[in-house]
């Protein structure tokens, strides 16, 4: 039976067997500026008042009001904010060359760098300057039933980045006789809009998430492209408005998006709410993107249903709005929330889409590859409050296999051992003013290099590693948890094959001016796939100091990462075995120790 059909026939007994519902479970640094759940709690940003019913989590559709307050009923409301970041990145490349023939650098140099103009020199600094408007309309057709939109416009646009009339297309020469030469960069000094493919990767405006949520008298539906946040952002993290603790964080690059259906309710007789989801993890080719879709273009399809990643996610939660668990910890009651978040994820076969490219012919005679992959990802969380104390925990594995990886060469199927958690303890103290306390975490690695040894982003990683090695054990944290200004945000891009330790300390000048400091200390868990063969990457100093008022945030930070042996980019050793990098004399030297790497950055937030 096809899976989409299943979909429909196992969720026709749940809407029948469900109990009634009032709420919905949530499906799913420094970090930069974030916003508590209470006006009356202001320590880390912008505040935003939590919903006020009790029961409900702060994404969920209430449930018809009472009549007097029926005239409060809005048709569209739109929240949002407009950011403007700086940044200032210092020897983010750690002094080492990002050429892959010499095995390559943390970051990208500065292109003078590579130039052989005389007098070009070589900055080791590079700076900028990015905006972006956040639309999160909510259209409610009427009190029970809404359909939620998250837009950005002029995403991450670095200001200068798309002068008029000028492409990166190909299309300019300076040949002799050319009519269409390249301009001059110092002549420009008026903006066009970004366009993909013509002078930016992304449009103007991105619409990232669309779906619609519905109270009904059993439960709460929700359908379409949305938000997937659970726990402490471990696995997913929605790149926003967090509905467990209700802060939103402004400084969020990315964001998970999950195609769900979902339905949820409290268990009968029970404090515990339950969600059941199907979610379409990757269909592969649909028919626009191939010459499939001539004369169907306005009604595409899904070319092949074996070969599509498929999930079934439940949720199971003990879990008070973010209001409810403040006040209960603030009058000294134990106040205790926690759950469990499972993923079944299965897909039988997979496309091979070396060489493909969008619209053209894809070849199924030889592309079209066995797989056998079934991963079961269960994520546990807990949050406990008494009083001042704070102290929350996930912990997550990823169990599982990959049966065929016949054009990766492996003859036996590949086992997956991933395994990652966090956990944090914070003290409140005169009155609320001072905030300290303990941050750690870890995440299981494997004993292989990255694709370019000395670029160590997770982009680059070798998730497979090879035939030798069967058990895949390289945990990767969600990009939006943020621990850090400069390694594991910039240079590395999310924790893992990793440990980190995270004391931090934060105060409250005025009811407006806050500032807080940290420091990241971080060691890898199999010291052989680092650049250096070591045991440590660094230690980092992190601070920020911030102003906040109504639905403005303006904050300054520093941050400043001390490398250690992991970091290192080691020559031959004794036995002339080589580490993978190299001294040339054309393109430069690539074999010594990491520099220390500096930050500077500011961001200003209006949120509304």
């Amino acid at each position: 039976m096809p899976y989409s059909i299943r979909r429909v026939l196992l969720g026709i007994p749940l809407l029948l067997t469900a109990a009634p519902a009032s709420a919905q479970i949530a499906p799913g640094g420094m970090g930069g500026p974030t916003q508590p759940a209470g006006q009356d709690d202001k320590k880390e940003g912008v505040a935003e008042a939590a919903p006020k019913t009790p029961g409900l989590l702060p994404t969920t559709p209430a449930l018809p009001a009472p009549k007097s307050r029926r005239k409060r009923w809005k048709l569209v409301e739109i929240d949002g904010y407009f950011r403007m970041r700086t940044d200032w990145f210092k020897n983010f490349h750690q002094g080492f060359v990002d050429n892959p023939t010499v095995g390559g650098a943390p970051f990208p140099r500065a292109l003078d760098c590579t130039s052989q103009v005389a007098g070009a020199g070589c900055d080791d600094a590079l700076s900028s300057t990015n905006m972006r408007l956040r639309l999160e309309p909510t259209i409610n057709l009427d009190e029970t039933t809404s359909i939620h939109i998250q837009a950005d416009v002029l995403d991450n646009l670095v200001l200068g980045s798309t002068p008029v009339n000028e492409a990166y297309n190909g299309l300019y020469s300076n040949a002799t006789g050319s009519t269409n030469l390249p301009p001059l960069g110092a002549f420009g000094n008026v903006q066009d809009p970004p366009t993909a493919g013509v002078n930016s990767d992304r449009d103007s405006i991105r619409i990232k998430r669309v779906w619609a949520e519905v109270a009904l008298p059993l439960g709460i539906l929700k359908a379409g492209r949305q938000p997937n946040h659970w726990g402490m952002g471990v696995l997913h993290h929605g790149g926003g408005h967090d509905p467990i603790s209700g802060t939103y964080d402004y400084d969020a690059d990315y964001g998970d998006n999950v195609d769900r259906v979902s339905f949820s309710a409290i268990i009968p007789g029970t404090a515990l709410r339950a969600m059941v989801a199907s979610d379409w993890g990757a269909t592969r080719l649909v028919s626009n993107q191939t010459p499939a879709n001539r004369g169907r273009e306005q009604h595409p399809w899904d070319l092949d249903d074996g070969d599509d990643s498929n999930a079934w996610t439940l949720v199971l939660s003990r879990m008070d709005s973010p209001t409810e668990f403040k006040e209960k910890a603030d009058r000294g009651d134990v106040a205790l929330n926690y759950g469990v978040y499972f993923e079944y994820k299965t897909q039988d076969w997979d496309l091979d889409l070396s060489g493909y490219q969008l619209g053209t012919e894809f070849d199924s005679a030889t592309n079209y590859k066995a797989r056998d992959f079934k991963t079961y990802s269960p994520s546990l969380w807990g949050k406990l409050g008494v009083g001042k104390i704070l102290l929350e925990a996930e912990l997550v594995a990823q169990l599982g296999k990959v049966g065929r990886l016949d054009e990766y060469d492996f003859t036996s199927p590949a086992n997956i051992r991933k395994f990652g958690g966090s956990t944090r303890l914070t003290y409140r103290g005169l009155e609320g003013k001072l905030r300290m306390g303990l941050e750690g975490g870890f995440a299981t690695g494997d004993q292989f290099d990255n694709l370019i040894p000395g670029n160590i982003h997770i982009a680059f990683a070798n998730v497979l590693g090879d035939q030798s090695d069967t058990k895949l054990t390289q945990f990767m944290f969600n990009r939006e948890y943020k621990v850090d200004m400069i390694l594991w945000r910039h240079l590395i891009g999310a924790v893992t094959n990793a440990g980190f330790a995270k004391p931090f300390i934060g105060y409250d000048l005025t009811k407006s001016i806050a500032f807080r400091v940290s420091n990241v200390t971080s060691f890898a868990l199999k010291p052989v796939a680092t650049p250096g063969n070591s045991r440590m990457y660094g230690t980092e100093f992190d601070s920020e100091i911030y102003y906040q008022a109504g639905g403005l945030y303006l904050g300054f930070s520093y941050g400043v990462l001390f490398p250690f042996a992991a970091l290192n980019h080691p020559g031959p050793d004794s036995a002339g075995n080589s580490f993978g990098f190299a001294d040339d004399d054309l393109v430069g030297a690539n074999i010594g120790g990491a520099a220390t790497s500096h930050t500077i950055q500011s961001r200003l937030v209006l949120s509304f």
